[in-house]
């Protein structure tokens, strides 16, 4: 992508948010703008549409940390970070989200870059993206996004706010009016300004960066390919984004495949309906099979195929005998439920098949015997009796003689 959607929001929902659309290609704004709260975000719904978006989350609500180790990072470290963390965080550590940066050296020690947000707060921002149809693709501290000086520290003015980013894993906020304080405890020196600076203490170097001045997104866009971490990992991991031609065509991608499948699975009903009446009743049609053929041997684990072998050699002849019949038969169980057989007889030299079967209704029976007729079959029905709760009766199913 070209361009992308940049939006940063504060601790509250409530609070202003900025956006930014950014031209990679061209290096420049696109379009810029603020919204009033997080109820407002469904505005930027069309821009975001084809375009990447990132998220900016204030520094204040995520701590970055580097955690030395006691080995080199694995699986079962990342298992052990909330116990090594639990003693350094004045909250609950299961309410937190603790995101995993790089692994590194600090001297001979092992060390983990973290990241750490409140798990609701962070929860309750995506949702509000979710519900404006907005998809978020990466989420990071705003200030993480500042150009890194190796011997200055980077700042930046954001409405009330001064963005602070000391090194590669150590950021910082304060506002206008204890923003000296902030910098005497944190020990800063030298700094080098991406907005103007006034109101700073004398003892701060200030270095202006005026051939950078630019909106503060604008200046985080240009960092964004620098940094590869990103918020959206573990329970918050960022959905995969469909691609616009799927979107545009997935309706009638899902109707057309809907039509093949019914397509198929017509064509291949008989087949899965005589395997399956095999596997179920084996034993009949064992029995039915020897009744038949009984010069040929039966292999009960090679019914199925040895009933498919008999079919193929009879589909091209005019009589089909018992076997025929029995597909005609079976075929009726995908369309008419509640009709079991009891018993079958099969008249070789009438090429008669005699069903006495059991049904919830009669109409069932009438059913079967439509259906029947449908594929050509010459059927008799016999008389119908109650028992109990069901209708018991036989049907005759003849071929040519």
């Amino acid at each position: 992508m070209t361009e992308q959607l940049l939006v940063r929001v504060d601790q509250s929902h409530q609070a202003t948010i900025h956006w930014l659309v950014w031209s990679t290609e061209q290096q420049q704004i696109i379009a810029s703008g603020e919204l009033e709260g997080s109820e407002q975000l469904s505005s930027l719904a069309e821009k975001a549409q084809t375009r990447p978006v990132i998220l900016l989350l204030p520094a204040t609500a995520v701590q970055l940390r580097t955690l030395e180790l006691p080995a080199k990072w694995n699986r079962k470290l990342e298992q052990a970070l909330p116990f090594m963390l639990e003693e350094n965080v004045a909250t609950d550590i299961d309410a937190l989200f603790i995101a995993i940066g790089k692994p590194g050296m600090k001297a001979d020690t092992h060390t983990i870059d973290v990241a750490i947000c409140d798990s609701s707060w962070l929860q309750s921002w995506f949702s509000a993206f979710d519900d404006a149809g907005i998809s978020v693709n990466k989420a990071l501290p705003d200030a993480l996004c500042l150009p890194l000086h190796e011997e200055m520290t980077s700042a930046v003015q954001l409405g009330q706010q001064w963005l602070f980013k000391h090194n590669a894993w150590q950021v910082g906020t304060a506002e206008l009016s204890w923003v000296n304080e902030y910098l005497t405890i944190a020990g800063v020196k030298q700094l080098a300004h991406f907005s103007p600076a006034s109101d700073f203490s004398e003892t701060i170097t200030l270095t202006a960066q005026q051939q950078d001045y630019d909106l503060p997104l604008a200046i985080f866009a240009k960092s964004l390919s620098n940094i590869d971490f990103n918020l959206r990992q573990g329970r918050f991991a960022a959905k995969k984004k469909q691609p616009q031609w799927w979107r545009d065509w997935r309706s009638g991608l899902i109707a057309a495949s809907v039509a093949v499948v019914s397509f198929i699975a017509i064509k291949g009903t008989q087949l899965y309906v005589i395997s399956h009446q095999a596997n179920q009743l084996e034993t009949q049609a064992v029995a039915m099979y020897q009744q038949a053929f009984p010069n040929k041997v039966v292999r009960p684990h090679l019914l199925k195929k040895q009933i498919q072998n008999e079919l193929d050699a009879l589909s091209g002849t005019e009589q089909g005998g018992l076997l025929e019949l029995t597909n005609h038969f079976v075929a009726i169980y995908e369309e008419i439920d509640a009709f079991a057989p009891e018993t079958l007889r099969y008249d070789k030299r009438r090429n008669e098949l005699r069903i006495r079967a059991r049904a919830k209704e009669f109409q069932v029976f009438g059913q079967v015997k439509a259906i029947l007729e449908q594929r050509g079959v010459s059927v008799e029905q016999g008389a119908l009796n109650n028992d109990g709760d069901f209708v018991v009766g036989e049907i005759r199913i003849r071929g040519a003689a």
